[in-house]
């Protein structure tokens, strides 16, 4: 069985759950805007993390001599497609 204070320190939580929700419904405003602006610092840390990744391999690439392959692979591409003139 639960004692008295365990109870009446649940359903303040439960008060307090019910106020934060009830805020929610009737002002959606400030809810929606953390959510948007969420949203936007999420997909620009996202793309800066992508772009800091490709930029290092890039230079990790370059320091170890490139990749012969791919670079052979490019030329033999280039002469094959048809020149524009």
């Amino acid at each position: 069985m639960e004692s008295m204070p365990e109870k009446a320190k649940e359903q303040k939580q439960v008060n307090q759950l019910v106020a934060a929700i009830d805020l929610a419904y009737n002002r959606p405003g400030p809810l929606l805007w953390r959510s948007f602006f969420s949203g936007l610092f999420s997909g620009i840390g996202a793309t800066l993390g992508a772009a800091f990744i490709i930029i290092l391999l890039g230079f990790l690439v370059r320091e170890l001599g490139g990749l012969p392959v791919i670079g052979s692979w490019l030329s033999s591409l280039g002469q094959a497609l048809p020149q524009r003139h």
